[in-house]
């Protein structure tokens, strides 16, 4: 999707976002203890820098928090003037002091000016519009022996089990939600953009190990920078 796409799509679905989120992935595909996975996989970040890209609404934020402690600092970029609106109103809502919003684009990362101790993304970088680019300076923007988590889809529908047969009402729900473009959800361009991304992952980090989730539709990518 283009990045214009990206902030249209985001903007219009940022009022019903958190319900989208909770209905499709939380509560139909049982994926927030993968949230949970990827932030867990971060191991001990008491008091580092953390970055959220693609942050949302800010749903990685409550368990992102706890982790960093009050000497620590999350930094959360999204594109979406309406997503990041909604993160922000999370934040004064839970009173969180060290968490600072974004607007940027996760293929160039122009405003973040130092690097980080710790790096996550969830279900974001699929869609970016240039994915090496943006996996480039992911890796750019973490400091050496940094913790990297990415969390995404590399395919569109399940390879095996009992939610194969969904995959068309679930790809209805995204497309109808806001949160997917058509294009997104082609199997063939999601599937190669992810082989090269892999790749370069593998390529740059350390420890790297790949834990499959939702029948192989996603992956939970993790290393040390």
């Amino acid at each position: 999707m283009e990045l214009e796409d990206v902030q249209r799509n985001y903007d219009a679905a940022a009022s019903y976002y958190d319900a989208a989120t909770e209905l499709i992935f939380h509560r139909l595909l049982g994926l927030y203890r993968w949230r949970r996975r990827m932030v867990a996989s971060l191991g001990d970040v008491d008091g580092a820098t953390v970055l959220d890209i693609g942050c949302g609404t800010g749903n990685n934020f409550p368990l992102l928090a706890p982790r960093v402690g009050p000497a620590g600092r999350i930094i959360g970029i999204d594109y979406s003037p309406g997503m990041l609106a909604k993160a922000q109103r999370r934040i004064d809502r839970a009173g969180w002091r060290n968490v600072t919003l974004i607007r940027d684009d996760a293929a160039r990362l122009e405003h973040v000016e130092s690097s980080v101790d710790a790096t996550v993304s969830a279900w974001c970088l699929g869609i970016v519009h240039d994915l090496p680019a943006a996996l480039a300076r992911l890796l750019d923007v973490t400091r050496p022996a940094g913790r990297i988590a990415v969390l995404d889809f590399v395919q569109v529908r399940p390879d095996y089990g009992p939610l194969k047969p969904l995959y068309p009402l679930y790809r209805r729900l995204l497309i109808a939600s806001g949160i997917d473009a058509p294009e997104d959800l082609d199997g063939r361009r999601l599937a190669a953009r992810w082989r090269e991304g892999r790749a370069l992952l593998h390529a740059r980090l350390s420890s790297m190990t790949e834990e499959p989730y939702l029948s192989g539709a996603g992956l939970l990518m993790t290393g040390v920078r």
